[in-house]
């Protein structure tokens, strides 16, 4: 079958748009979301496999909002408050920006420290090698050489969940009466887990990233068709892979209290001895990759929008400061699957001044044209951002 110039053409155009907006997504997978999944599971069953797969919808259309921004107005989503409101409000958003810089920092080294726990190397040491690392990395700028290299490891302990749901042996009728058994959100407990895999799924540092990604790569209004395919498919597989992350949490057992990192091995019992290895392994190198990912975003969101130059000392000393205190909670926190929980609750609050920024700027004529954020697409934009929001606030009402 002869392919024709047009086809080729346009397979040759979504080569050319590719890459932002599935990394965004798959890296969205990371250890922190993979513990939440297990822990969900574990704790509330099948019914959460509903809830992630339905997150998707949020997913989509609040990152399709970030990428579309750095599509059609060439800057992300720092950049853009920063020209649009000025100096004084870019400082007034940088203060949420540096605060969530921290919070996702700690999400990763706390999964970082989970993972060499289970490879049985000493945690002080080896997390401060990691801290080093990372600083260097991110002031050299290293980061497209690093995530080269640690995306095919990182996605390990992601390959090895989904081939540990394959060998089970599911009930598909047992699995979905428990899928649509109903969500008790009178329970505070399940409420808490509800607004843990929210924060799971739609993190902060994402809408600076997507938006930043986009912008740098050139894309015009012309890739916009190509972007948004590949914003919806990614959407789709990250869910459907929390989705498999839960069942095998629901195979760890009954467990309404935090899991413990030797429970958790549980969940890729196939692999027998060599489980520990693989989850710590996974573990790991998704987090690393995370913390170059979330620097990136950083970078592009809190230093852009202060008009921080990059490679500057100032820039430099930011992400010192940034990374050190996420790394001292960590060394002094008793229960790191239990810190890493409090944090997906508390992303969906802290998201909230980002996502009104974010909405307002899209919706701005001057700066999308016709691609503004408008009619149903702003409908749903705004009411799906209400509901991120209102599920962590449902946590923490007594």
């Amino acid at each position: 079958m002869e392919v024709s110039a047009l086809d080729y053409a346009k397979i040759k155009g979504y080569m050319r748009t590719f890459g932002p907006a599935w990394l965004v997504m798959i890296a969205d997978v990371d250890v922190a979301s993979i513990v939440t999944g297990l822990q969900v599971g574990a704790s509330w069953g099948y019914r959460m496999v509903l809830v992630m797969l339905l997150l998707a919808v949020p997913l989509f259309v609040i990152q399709d909002v970030a990428g579309t921004l750095g599509t059609v107005s060439g800057t992300g989503l720092g950049t853009a408050v920063r020209r649009l409101y000025g100096r004084r409000v870019a400082m007034a958003a940088a203060i949420p920006m540096a605060l969530l810089d921290v919070l996702e920092y700690v999400a990763e080294y706390a999964g970082i420290a989970l993972g060499l726990g289970l490879l049985g190397l000493p945690v002080l040491p080896m997390l401060l090698l990691v801290f080093v690392l990372h600083i260097v990395v991110a002031w050299t700028g290293r980061y497209r050489h690093v995530e080269a290299f640690l995306l095919p490891f990182s996605f390990l302990l992601v390959a090895t969940i989904v081939a540990s749901v394959a060998m089970m042996r599911l009930d598909p009728a047992a699995v979905m009466d428990s899928m649509v058994a109903g969500m008790p959100l009178q329970d505070r407990e399940f409420d808490y887990m509800l607004a843990a895999s929210v924060g799971s799924v739609i993190m902060p540092w994402m809408l600076f990233f997507h938006s930043g990604a986009d912008a740098r790569k050139g894309l015009s209004r012309k890739d916009l068709r190509p972007e948004r395919a590949e914003t919806l498919v990614g959407a789709l597989v990250s869910e459907v892979l929390m989705a498999i992350t839960v069942i095998d949490g629901v195979a760890i057992g009954d467990v309404r209290g935090y899991l413990d990192p030797s429970i958790m091995v549980a969940a890729l019992r196939p692999f027998g001895q060599a489980a520990r290895y693989i989850m710590g392994l996974g573990f790991a190198f998704s987090g690393f990759l995370a913390l170059i990912v979330i620097s990136l975003a950083s970078a592009w969101g809190f230093m852009e929008s202060l008009g921080v130059r990059r490679g500057s000392t100032t820039f430099r000393l930011i992400y010192v400061l940034e990374s050190l205190p996420a790394l001292l909670v960590v060394l002094i926190s008793r229960n790191l699957v239990e810190l890493m929980l409090d944090l997906m609750v508390s992303f969906t609050i802290v998201l909230a001044p980002l996502l009104y920024l974010l909405g307002r700027v899209a919706s701005r004529s001057d700066v999308m044209g016709e691609e503004r954020l408008k009619g149903a697409r702003a409908a749903a934009y705004w009411a799906l951002s209400a509901l991120v929001v209102a599920s962590g606030l449902m946590a923490l009402i007594p």
